[in-house]
């Protein structure tokens, strides 16, 4: 008996070691992917792309190094400096995609049971393979300044560019797949989860509320479009303008947003919002025939519905019968919805040559977005609030008995369930037949099985069949740890043969009606969801 529990350890800690060699490694590869997956994927496409562009150009191959350097910074939305003009009005849609793309790795790094620290190191490879492609981009272009027509910006603006464009992309990726551990940590309440998730629609609606007005706006001034189109001359300028167009196309529909919500545009001397126009000179690109070259008047109050509309759907979504849940709920919405606009809106602008500042009134689109949601989103909550069924609602809870501290479950049941935590009962007990909650199941003897997939992951095996016993009884409790352990009132052996106290032959214990029976207590009645 000995020698066979001693071969059933060694056999645990060979497992033991294995699996942790087998983890070190994979974590490993995981976060050098983390680091380099993203820049270099980069790098290839930029390769690519400025190769195609030379080749049609004809322009000569021998500063391709800072080109490519050029385009990595620009990205990451540093200004660069040609011939003595800056600019600093870069195009988005690369930034996005290179946001989302470490968004995903960071995301997919971060599975449920990693540690603080792994999660820590994963946040310091997602941001540290960015920052040595950066300082290897900076050194090839002070290498080359004197002889290319691109300076070398300021080395700490493109670190620190560098770093909040892949901190914030890391950060949302994490957050995002460890959502529902973090809203445990945290108690955040279902006022706040609502607020949060319809923050990030009243956004996205926004968003799209502006990407309808520029479509249409394209539409209505297609004459203009194809002259400026007209201006490239050959295939190669019909297409670098088609694609300077799209580059672009993100930050004309975060300042179609911000007009939306009321805050103004400005291209050099040319500045646009719902209610005036002013003219200036624009450069040559088809995507800006977009903007309006006369106002609408009083006509421009029309776009003030947009956002209205949205801000009274987010109210209404975030109603409660508590008043205060419901005003909570509409605060984060409104600033969700505002530190989006504001974190998109930075980035579409800068300086343009020799045309001057463009970009958003970034504070006045920030304020404005939460502004509608709170206002708009205050006087839903007042009327929901002196709704008869509102009240009659409220009298019902009251008669009934209920804590006010389980309001949000009384919503919760109604429909207005929350998609990120749920609340469960202790592990320790189980649901009686009558409903009730049992805290001491494990009472009678029986072996509490707490979950099947926990136990197949340590190889812990529990059995108890008291049919199976010679004299019928259910006192005698079988646990059964590995592959031979034994130690309760009955050994047992690898083959789930038993032997009691005085030798005598046990028949093989049923571990299928063990985990039946385990399933049928353990079960949750609240079910879970995603």
């Amino acid at each position: 008996m000995p020698r066979e529990n001693l071969s059933a350890r060694l056999r645990q800690v060979r497992r033991a070691t294995r699996a942790q060699r087998l983890g070190t490694e994979g974590s490993a590869r995981e976060l050098i992917l983390v680091a380099f997956g993203v820049p270099v994927i980069t790098l290839m496409v930029l390769v690519v792309c400025v190769l195609a562009v030379l080749l049609m150009s004809g322009g000569d191959m021998s500063g391709i190094a800072n080109v490519i350097s050029a385009c990595w910074l620009a990205i990451h939305q540093v200004p660069l400096t040609m011939n003595g003009v800056t600019l600093g009005v870069l195009p988005m849609l690369p930034t996005l995609l290179v946001a989302a793309g470490t968004a995903g790795f960071a995301s997919s790094a971060s599975r449920v049971g990693r540690s603080p620290s792994e999660l820590a190191a994963i946040a310091a490879a997602a941001i540290g393979g960015p920052l040595v492609i950066t300082a290897m981009a900076l050194a090839v272009l002070m290498d080359g300044s004197s002889d290319m027509p691109v300076a070398a910006p300021n080395a700490l603006l493109a670190f620190g560019c560098t770093i909040a464009l892949h901190g914030l992309a890391t950060a949302a990726g994490v957050v995002w797949r460890r959502r529902r551990d973090l809203a445990a940590l945290t108690s955040v309440t279902p006022a706040d989860r609502r607020g949060f998730r319809f923050g990030l629609l009243a956004a996205v609606a926004l968003l799209a509320a502006g990407s309808v007005l520029v479509l249409v706006r394209l539409l209505l001034s297609f004459s203009d479009v194809g002259q400026l189109l007209g201006g490239g001359y050959r295939f190669d300028g019909y297409l670098g303008l088609t694609v300077l167009s799209i580059l672009y196309l993100p930050n004309v529909i975060v300042g179609a947003t911000a007009v939306l919500v009321g805050a103004d545009v400005h291209v050099g001397a040319m500045s646009v919002d719902l209610l005036s126009v002013r003219s200036g000179p624009l450069p040559p690109v088809p995507l800006l025939a977009a903007l309006p070259d006369a106002d609408y008047g009083t006509l421009g109050v029309v776009g003030f519905v947009v956002p209205a509309a949205v801000a009274g759907y987010v109210g209404w979504r975030c109603r409660s019968l508590d008043p205060i849940a419901h005003v909570r709920a509409v605060g984060v919405a409104g600033a969700v919805a505002a530190s989006i606009i504001v974190l998109l809106a930075w980035p579409a602008g800068g300086q343009l040559g020799e045309i001057g500042a463009t970009g958003i009134n970034v504070a006045a689109a920030g304020v404005f977005t939460l502004g509608w949601v709170v206002v708009v989103g205050l006087i839903v909550a007042l009327i929901y609030g002196c709704l008869p069924s509102t009240r009659r609602a409220r009298l019902q809870i009251e008669s009934g008995g209920e804590d006010s501290d389980d309001l949000d479950t009384w919503l919760d049941d109604s429909g207005y369930d929350d998609d990120y935590v749920v609340d469960s009962r202790d592990e320790d007990g189980s649901w009686d037949e009558d409903g009730s909650w049992d805290e001491n199941d494990d009472a009678d003897g029986v072996v509490d099985l707490d979950s099947a997939s926990e136990y197949e992951d340590s190889g812990v095996d529990v059995s108890d069949d008291a049919s199976d016993e010679p004299d019928g009884g259910a006192d005698d409790s079988v646990t059964v740890f590995d592959d031979a352990t034994v130690f309760d009132d009955a050994t047992v052996l690898d083959d789930g043969t038993g032997f009691d106290d005085d030798g005598s032959g046990v028949d093989s214990v049923s571990t299928a009606d063990a985990a039946t029976r385990s399933r049928g207590a353990n079960s949750d009645p609240l079910g879970s969801q995603m």
